[in-house]
């Protein structure tokens, strides 16, 4: 048999019957038909001799063509040339190719020799053996014995004396390889009174492996290990990078934390992206960074126009990547200096921005602020609205395919009006229309954002982010009805307001699914609740403080208000609680200028410090973001071979476990480069349910009529259902095709 190249023409090609073409590996002996071309071997089988010989001769000599019963002269008859002058056929081919004609196959073997005869071999020299006139020999070792062999009640071997019909299971294959496989023992049976040397029936282990029949055709208990290759196909040009299995840390995953119960992952988060606390120093212009698990300040960034008191920075929020945003309120009345902003800051230095192309970024890395402007980890400024504006509410919100970390939207308490912003420049994408002088913004799962309102009267409001959908203005129902304050969203969507200065530290919740209220007084007597926070166990969590002095955290459960828990705290007017995924809860403490730990597991209380005066009560760790997330995102790039015209992408698997309600949706795009990823259409390939692999890349983008490049970059989306179940995203495994690579 001989080899050749993957993709060569001698693969069926011109000079065989296939004409560069199969059907199936049988027209391609020793080699498999892919995409209608023969790989892998020489498709014509044996190749032909070069000098002449035939099967069996000694070779070297130009022999006469073999007589196949055609004719070397065209005539069928095997005799003498059509165009010898005046020949007549002396046997006019009525003996059926008899011996007269010298070209009768003696052995059956169809090739005309006699090599192939079977010959006697007897080893004892008393005429029987192994194809022996004299019939099989139960010993050949022994001239004596040939038929009563002393073991021949148990062996039963060929040449044993039988009785008529008598017949025994044989085997003759390789140890171990019996009832393996394809292999199965036959039955030797008795035939002129000694068993036959024909184990009748007995399949004995193949030379080679059938490929995709799914049998073990050698019988080696490998099974059909001819399904070789990354792909497990037949396919000797599909490629892959095998099954990949995502991970949390991923370059292109957001939104998701690995899963608990076994390989890949699910919706949460767990990373560097949950690793930070972004507190306001109001009278500073700036805002401080802090480790979450060392409580250290390990940055600090001048913010809003002028980065200084002017600004009057306060609500901070994070996105999916670890991003954080920050609202100027500039209403502290700076002479022509009335412009709210937004800030722009980078979680991580990969997000920071070379500037001025040194290769290094220049940024803090402690306490101390750069000017405004030369933080490199600070990525845009923006002014928002009008002046006197007042930005006082900020949220992320759920993100799309665009922007799965999520856009910024930023209320304005003097316009009612709430601004959403693109995350990569600033500017304003859309904007919507309020009944209510926004002081805090609070995302949901089902992607509405709902807003305190400390005017015109004590009220609450949700609009949608995706929708633009606004909805009534809700008074509040509880608490004394007295003015919000924190707002927050708990694990059943329902919204949960801080009640300031109604005397008891009222919570107010609000049920969207029925309309109704419920509250819980965490301290009467004191002033009231600033900020709120809910986690992930159903807790919530209140910052406290009597008046103008004091602080405390409360915490209760969010059905019924049971486990009320008030712990004071160091930390002087705490106007913001927020959680993380450590284990902690945290306070911000506008009057002792310093943050406040408590480690949930212990109930040890830590101080830490912070720029003046920080005033900030929303989601300044991301968590509440993250609690709320139904959807996360990993993303992956691959790059296939590009030198035959019949390379192109194969087939897209994928395992993962999608519950009642939610959805995973992988889509693709692609580039003729890798730089073209990032603005080339996407085509979703499966959405599941109902969808199950494999999907045929090349016709899933035929199918949208987007061009099919050499790169191509995965992306693939979990959504959780309803009641907050996540999908699991374990592997996925994307194939290509080669045909002129190893």
């Amino acid at each position: 048999m001989a080899a050749v190249a993957l993709g060569s023409p001698a693969c069926g090609g011109s000079g065989g019957d296939n004409q560069g073409t199969c059907g199936s590996d049988l027209d391609c002996p020793g080699g498999h038909c892919i995409d209608g071309r023969c790989v892998g071997n020489d498709a014509g089988g044996e190749i032909p001799p070069t000098d002449g010989e035939e099967s069996g001769d000694e070779g070297g000599a130009d022999l006469p063509p073999v007589d196949d019963g055609a004719g070397a002269d065209g005539d069928e008859d095997g005799d003498a040339p059509d165009e010898t002058p005046g020949e007549t056929d002396a046997d006019a081919d009525a003996d059926d190719d008899a011996a007269a004609d010298g070209d009768e196959d003696t052995d059956g073997d169809e090739d005309g020799d006699a090599s192939d005869v079977p010959s006697c071999v007897d080893g004892d020299g008393d005429l029987h053996g192994s194809g022996c006139a004299g019939g099989p020999d139960c010993d050949d070792a022994d001239p004596l014995h040939w038929n009563d062999c002393a073991d021949c009640a148990t062996t039963h071997a060929p040449g044993c004396a039988c009785a008529p019909s008598e017949g025994y299971e044989c085997y003759s294959g390789p140890a171990g390889t019996q009832d393996v496989g394809a292999c199965a023992v036959g039955s030797r049976w008795c035939v002129g009174g000694t068993l036959a040397e024909d184990c009748e029936g007995e399949v004995l282990p193949a030379a080679f492996e059938t490929c995709g029949d799914g049998i073990d055709n050698d019988c080696n208990g490998a099974g059909d290990e001819e399904v070789f290759g990354p792909c497990g196909t037949c396919d000797v040009t599909c490629r892959s990078d095998g099954e990949i299995e995502p991970s949390s840390g991923d370059p292109g995953s957001s939104g998701l934390m690995s899963n608990p119960d076994g390989p890949g992952v699910t919706l949460g988060a767990e990373d560097v992206r949950a690793g930070f606390l972004w507190a306001a120093n109001d009278p500073d212009g700036s805002v401080s960074k802090l480790d979450l698990a060392t409580g250290a300040e390990v940055a600090r960034y001048r913010v809003g126009l002028w980065g200084n008191n002017c600004d009057s920075p306060s609500r901070t929020a994070v996105d999916g990547l670890g991003n954080a945003y920050v609202g100027a309120r500039a209403h502290v009345g700076c002479a022509g200096r009335s412009q709210g902003s937004v800030t722009k800051m980078a979680g991580d230095l990969r997000y920071c921005v070379d500037r001025n192309g040194d290769t290094t970024i220049t940024t803090s890395t402690g306490p101390g602020a750069l000017a405004l402007g030369d933080d490199e980890c600070v990525i845009w400024r923006v002014p928002v609205g009008g002046a006197g504006g007042t930005p006082r509410a900020l949220a992320i919100d759920l993100g799309d395919e665009a922007h799965p970390e999520g856009h910024p939207w930023i209320g304005l308490f003097s316009e009612m009006r709430a601004y959403q912003l693109d995350p990569d420049t600033g500017a304003v994408l859309n904007t919507v229309g309020l009944n209510v002088n926004t002081y805090g913004f609070a995302i949901s799962s089902d992607g509405w954002i709902w807003a305190s309102g400390r005017g015109p009267s004590p009220l609450i409001q949700r609009f949608h982010t995706t929708t633009l959908a606004v909805e009534p203005a809700i008074a509040i129902g509880t608490c004394g009805n007295q003015y919000p304050y924190g707002i927050t969203v708990d694990i059943r969507n329902r919204v949960w307001a801080g009640i300031w200065l109604d005397g008891n530290c009222c919570a107010a919740r609000y049920d969207p699914a029925d309309g109704s209220w419920f509250g819980v007084n965490t301290r009467p007597g004191w002033g009231g609740i600033r900020g709120i926070a809910a986690d992930a166990d159903g807790t919530i969590w209140a910052s406290i403080h009597q008046n103008w002095g004091g602080g405390a955290i409360a915490s209760f459960h969010m059905d019924d208000g049971s486990g009320l828990v008030v712990r004071d705290i160091a930390g002087v007017i705490p106007v913001g609680v927020g959680v993380d995924e450590i284990g902690h809860v945290w306070t911000v403490n506008q009057s002792s200028s310093n943050v406040t730990r408590l480690t949930t597991a212990t109930g040890a209380l830590e101080q830490f410090p912070v720029g003046p005066n920080p005033y900030t009560y929303s989601d300044f760790t991301g968590y509440q973001r993250r609690l709320m997330i139904p959807r996360g995102s990993w993303t992956r790039d691959y790059e296939r071979c590009a030198v035959d015209s019949f390379d192109r992408w194969g087939m897209l698997e994928w395992d993962a476990d999608v519950p009642a309600g939610a959805s995973l949706t992988i889509a693709g795009a692609s580039a003729d480069t890798a730089a073209g990823l990032d603005a080339a259409t996407p085509v979703v390939l499966a959405v599941v349910p109902p969808d199950a692999p494999p999907v045929d890349l090349e016709a899933a983008f035929a199918g949208a009529a987007v061009t099919l490049s050499r790169f191509l970059r995965v992306t693939v989306t979990l959504e959780a259902s309803p009641d907050r179940t996540s999908p699991v995203f374990r592997t996925i495994n994307v194939q290509w095709h080669c045909y002129r690579m190893p």
